[in-house]
Parts: C-alpha cells; structure tokens; sequence
C-alpha cells in the first residue's frame, strides 16, 4: 500500500477542536454574508470570506490529524 506523504502532527483531541473551531469559523462567516451592512461604524473586523476560507483549512488540517483514529 502507498503512503499518500501526510503525517500525523497533533495528538487526536487537538485535530477534533481544530475541525470544530473552523467548522464554528466558517458558519459564521456563512451567517455574516448573509446580513446587509446598513451603518459603516459596524462593519466587521475579518470578512466572511476570510472567515470561511481559514475555517475551511483549519478543518482540513483538523481531519488529518484524525485520520489517526481509522
């Protein structure tokens, strides 16, 4: 069988709070390009995108680290 190159960094528990925070990341990012901004002294630190993309990798990374568990 061939290994695909992609080593376990993390313990297990660390790589499921990173898929559960960037999965967290990226609902709020959906729910935030949702809402029309009306009043610009509320406008956001990071944009949706940028939410939805670092919890998109972060999720990623999370997975790997559990493929320990198969």
């Amino acid at each position: 069988m061939k290994n695909i190159g992609i080593d376990i960094i993390f313990p297990w528990e660390i790589g499921l709070a990173l898929f559960v925070i960037g999965l967290l990341l990226v609902i709020l990012g959906v729910r935030q390009s949702k809402k029309q901004i009306e009043d610009f002294d509320k406008i956001h630190l990071f944009k949706p995108t940028t939410k939805i993309l670092f919890g998109s990798f972060m999720m990623i990374f999370g997975a790997i680290q559990l493929m320990q568990l198969l």
